[in-house]
């Protein structure tokens, strides 16, 4: 991770039958989306699935810029909704912006130039 950037990670559970619709829908995540995610600052973003746990870790300069820019665009909204139908639990567009993302807090690392 660049100095320069902030972390944040978050995990959704799948519905297992939808398992593959959701991992398909990733084969063609909407420009309008990535767009978004870059305007908000957005340097990296993974999305890691193991049976029907989704992880994702993404990288940005400023989080609540990130924050700012994806929430309430209506693109990325629609994008949520769509996988939405594929989770059991996760990210919520139309929850309060603070608790929509669901992060994690991290308690632990391990950073070999630092120790």
């Amino acid at each position: 991770m660049a100095a320069e950037t902030e972390r944040a990670v978050y995990v959704q559970r799948l519905d297992p039958d939808q398992r593959e619709a959701y991992v398909e829908a990733h084969d063609d995540v909407p420009d309008a989306v990535t767009d978004t995610m870059e305007r908000g600052g957005l340097t990296e973003f993974e999305l890691y699935v193991r049976d029907d746990i989704a992880v994702c870790i993404l990288e940005c300069v400023d989080l609540d810029a990130y924050h700012d820019a994806v929430d309430g665009d209506e693109e990325v909204a629609e994008w949520e909704r769509y996988t939405g139908q594929f989770k059991k639990e996760g990210v919520d567009v139309d929850a309060d912006p603070e608790s929509g993302i669901p992060f994690m807090e991290c308690i632990w690392r391990f950073d070999p130039e630092k120790a």
